[in-house]
């Protein structure tokens, strides 16, 4: 104990030279902490946002790694359209636990909104966490049924896009909103605790989707098609709380959505973005990505591959990193052994006169190894929290610019082992000066330096 506060005392008295070093182990420590938080909080994120998703059927068009991209993780655009008697058919097979249908192309403040079935809130399943649960409100209307009817009416001409208050349920006006009614079930919205956090939104109050990427220099303002906020999704930590859906029917008929009714296999159909599919079995996906790749009027990502594929690149990239990150933290070390040994001269008559007083050599190289794991280790914790504390501060802007959220708090074993490896790289860097301070020569170093 006494040798461990003869070290803490050596290392106040050189506080400069310290806290210079302990910032050097810092900057290593925190660069590598936060690169393993980042690279575990992803695959975290990327695997729980996948669940649910077993299969997405989308476009014969574009990668199957873009389809997952823009359904899943609402990154990018969507790679083309499907018609919608891929999706009857899917819907009626027995051995598929849902397939629910999704059109995008729309945005609200920047988030994506998605056109679906009420499906998505009553059939779908996040695997191990269950169904979409509501933080308030409930889901609006829309069953298979009267989508496929919907589907049929515009397949004919019945109904054309731009109108789809005209053919909506008939109730109420509410002159607050021209043109809509009261309660109309084709004008309603669920949105995710995302959208409602940011854009400060709740129940009762109304979104005005915009045609196009938040970006898009020619923005339409879809005012036909406002829709009131009956729902407000409970916080899933993926991007589906950043996610606004809307009756498939309404983004449907709305302005300038033309190319919703598209010529297949010789006849008008509906086109979708995607359709969202959960098989029974457990390798169901993976037996419907074969049976679609001869087909040509769509494809099937299998998302757990996909991710994985996904993950990998990812992976790749952060080994480069990882490496960057490590020698970071060896220049740290040396740094270490640096100014450790520089400070060996300016010590020798220190050094000799606890000789003198008896402190054997193995006494003096305990102090000089201690005082460089004292700074490693002070390094390394200091550099943990630095990270932790940057990932609270940033995580608005991580989830803003890739939508994974990131754990500030999750701290993990694999840090407290940084930490200790730290430690140890302190250790080794301190074992050159701790074996020149040793072996001090008594005699030639006890007179007063000049």
């Amino acid at each position: 104990m006494k040798l461990f506060a003869i070290s803490l005392r050596n290392l106040r008295v050189r506080r400069v030279s310290t806290a210079l070093t302990t910032l050097s182990i810092l900057l290593g420590t925190a660069l590598l902490a936060a690169l393993w938080l980042l690279i575990d909080q992803t695959n975290r994120r990327y695997n729980a946002s996948a669940a649910g998703f077993k299969a997405i059927v989308g476009p014969k068009e574009g990668a199957p790694l873009a389809l997952v991209l823009n359904t899943v993780y609402n990154l990018g655009i969507s790679p083309g359209i499907v018609p919608v008697s891929v999706y009857k058919e899917l819907h009626d097979r027995r051995e598929l636990r849902y397939a629910i249908p999704q059109a995008r192309g729309d945005t609200y403040l920047g988030f994506p909104v998605i056109g679906t079935t009420d499906e998505m809130f009553s059939k779908f399943r996040r695997g191990e966490y269950g169904e979409l649960k509501f933080a308030a409100g409930r889901p609006f209307k829309l069953g298979h049924e009267e989508f496929m009817q919907v589907a049929a009416d515009l397949a004919s001409g019945k109904i054309k896009p731009g109108h789809a208050h005209d053919h909506a349920h008939d109730h109420e006006h509410d002159h607050s909103v021209p043109g809509h009614t009261h309660d109309d079930p084709w004008h309603e919205a669920v949105i995710g605790a995302e959208v409602a956090r940011r854009g400060k939104l709740g129940i009762d109050d109304w979104i005005t989707p915009v045609h196009g990427a938040e970006n898009d220099p020619d923005p339409h303002v879809h005012e036909e098609s406002k829709c009131k906020i009956v729902g407000v999704l409970a916080p899933t930590r993926t991007p589906l709380d950043a996610s606004i859906f809307i009756p498939l029917s309404t983004f449907l008929t709305m302005d300038r959505h033309d190319d919703a009714v598209r010529q297949a296999n010789g006849e008008a159909q509906v086109a979708l973005s995607a359709i969202i599919v959960d098989s029974i079995a457990h390798l169901g996906a993976n037996w419907l990505r074969r049976e679609f790749q001869t087909r040509a009027d769509a494809q099937v990502a299998w998302t757990t591959f996909e991710v994985s594929e996904l993950l990998r690149l990812v992976g790749n990239a952060t080994d480069v990193l990882r490496v960057v990150s490590w020698l970071v933290l060896l220049v740290a070390a040396v740094s270490i052994a640096v100014a450790l040994y520089n400070t060996m001269n300016e010590r020798r008559r220190e050094i000799a006169i606890m000789r003198a007083l008896g402190a054997r050599r193995g006494q003096i190289l305990a102090i000089i190894l201690l005082e460089a794991v004292v700074i490693a280790l002070i390094g390394g914790v200091l550099g943990v929290l630095a990270c932790h504390v940057a990932a609270w501060g940033l995580a608005d802007v991580v989830l803003d610019r890739t939508g994974v959220f990131i754990d500030w708090a999750a701290f993990t074993r694999q840090e407290l082992g940084l930490i200790l490896a730290v430690g140890v790289l302190g250790g080794l860097a301190g074992a050159l000066p701790a074996l020149k301070g040793s072996r001090t020569q008594v005699a030639d170093n006890l007179a007063p330096t000049s």
